[in-house]
Parts: structure tokens; sequence; C-alpha cells
């Protein structure tokens, strides 16, 4: 009688051993696979924020070619009006 209940102890603990390391092991896979989630969306975000920015960028960047190709200062010009030179100046530091 005391053979079987050996038996039935060993068995209880490699029971208890096996669960043990098998919940590690599943805890284990969910933490790294919410990991590889929460960095997928991080480089979603930033992906998504270069294209962004890239689309903000060149707007501003055909912005300023239109503004700064039509206002051209020729300080040699015995004709120029200082006052339009300054406006166009500060105009062009506001975008």
């Amino acid at each position: 009688m005391s053979t079987l209940n050996v038996l039935r102890y060993t068995a209880l603990g490699l029971g208890i051993v096996f669960g043990l390391k098998n919940d590690w092991a599943l805890q284990g896979a969910a933490k790294e696979n919410a990991e590889s989630k929460k960095l997928a969306r991080q480089l979603a975000l930033v992906n998504e924020a270069k294209k962004e920015y890239a689309r903000l960028s060149s707007s501003k960047d055909v912005e300023q070619k239109t503004s700064s190709s039509s206002v051209k200062v020729d300080f040699e010009d015995p004709n120029l009006d200082f006052g339009a030179a300054i406006l166009s100046a500060v105009d062009s530091l506001k975008h």
C-alpha cells in the first residue's frame, strides 16, 4: 500500500511541477506577444508621423518657394521701395 501512495504523490508532484512550468511558459509567450504588439503599434505611429511630416514639410516647401521666388530684392536698383522690401522680409519670416 505504501508503494501506491509513493506513486500517487510522485504523480501529484510531477503534475504540479509540469503545471507550473507550462504556466510560466504561457505567461512568457503572452508577455512577448504583448511587447511585440506594443512595438508594432509604436512603429506604425512613427511611420504615420513621418508621412504626415513629409506631407506638411513638402507643402511648406512649395509655399516658401513660391513666396521667395516672387519677391526678389535688388539693392542696386535705384527705384527700390525699401518699405516693400522690409515688409516682404517680415512676411517671409512669419511663414
